[in-house]
């Protein structure tokens, strides 16, 4: 006689289905943890490629040139447009060179923010930002927070800056 083997069959209850689906579920959700951990973490690691952000402190505006942290300084105003611009600006230049050259900032007038102190007439002894008014462009010492020079003419500028 031949030994029949007898088929088995595995029965499972709703609950154990469910329970495998639930192990299935939470090893899923590992692995995508896991993956999106290691993946962020490289990228992190990877060197930055954005460049750096370069701040120039020596141009200031005019709603802050009576507040800078020195005791006495220059202000340059101008305007970026003016056809004496790049003349200005190799002096101021030429100027922060010396070696006992007062710190000097300059302000575009040709921006938006600064655009409103350009003037048919100057004033040349402001105390607050609120009372500049400059024609085409000015040179202006200030000394503990108060107009102790103001010069408007390119001669002026080549005498105190030279």
């Amino acid at each position: 006689m031949k030994n029949k083997k007898m088929k088995t069959m595995k029965y499972e209850s709703e609950d154990t289905k469910e329970i495998k689906n639930l192990i299935f579920i939470i090893l899923g959700i590992v692995i995508i943890i896991a993956g999106l951990y290691f993946l962020t973490a490289r990228s992190i690691n990877r060197k930055n490629t954005l460049p750096e952000a370069e701040f120039d402190y020596t141009v200031c505006t005019v709603g802050t040139m009576f507040n800078r942290p020195y005791d006495e300084y220059y202000v340059f105003l101008y305007s970026s447009e003016d056809e004496n611009s790049s003349k200005y600006n190799e002096l101021v230049k030429a100027y922060t060179k010396k070696e006992d050259a007062l710190k000097i900032y300059t302000v575009d007038l040709n921006t938006n923010l600064d655009s409103k102190y350009l003037s048919d007439k100057s004033n040349n002894n402001p105390t607050s930002p609120s009372e500049v008014k400059i024609k085409d462009s000015a040179l202006i010492k200030i000394k503990n927070g108060k107009v102790s020079e103001y010069h408007e003419t390119t001669t002026d500028y080549e005498k105190v800056l030279k």
